[in-house]
């Protein structure tokens, strides 16, 4: 998928979502749990926003109380957050951070080209069981990646589990 933005096209197909099935993970309660994650990636990932209308020439979108607008230090940036994710998806032992809200979460990559130095790339993100049909005997969560900025730091919660413990926490099964 492309979009063009003052007069230019930029590539957001790696936005696209897409399902993949967990890496190995043994639960609390000594068993394998099987889940299918849905990915989804918010514009978050690709924009900043915008206090008032942009003019026409500028890709944009608008939400509830607020216009996003096409970033390209964001979207190229955006580029590694597939990666990211799925490597979490693929490695459930990698610790991930709460945050505000019931099931939202932050993972952070060091060292990106396009990252200031003394900033993390943060990407925010949200689990939740679903109802989707999939494969039979696994579980179904939805991903969302709502969204991906550098910055200097960001105060997490104390809750900082592997990616499947909290995949277990949002299917009750802790």
């Amino acid at each position: 998928m492309k979009i063009k933005h003052c007069n230019v096209e930029y590539d957001i197909s790696h936005m696209n979502g897409r399902v993949l099935q967990m890496g190995a993970w043994v639960g609390e309660r000594k068993q394998l749990v099987q889940a299918e994650i849905e990915i989804k990636y918010a514009c978050h990932c690709y924009t900043e926003s915008s206090p008032t209308e942009p003019p026409p020439e500028m890709w944009s979108v608008r939400e509830r109380t607020e216009w996003r607008v096409f970033d390209l230090p964001r979207h190229s940036l955006s580029v590694h957050v597939p990666n990211i994710v799925e490597t979490l998806v693929q490695r459930p032992s990698k610790q991930i951070q709460k945050v505000s809200g019931r099931h939202n979460f932050k993972v952070f990559q060091l060292g990106l080209k396009g990252v200031k130095p003394g900033e993390k790339y943060y990407v925010f993100l949200k689990l939740e069981k679903t109802l989707r049909v999939g494969t039979p005997g696994f579980h179904q969560v939805r991903l969302s990646v709502e969204s991906a900025y550098p910055k200097d730091n960001i105060v997490a919660g104390n809750w900082r589990p592997p990616f499947g413990t909290a995949i277990e926490e949002i299917l009750g099964l802790r």
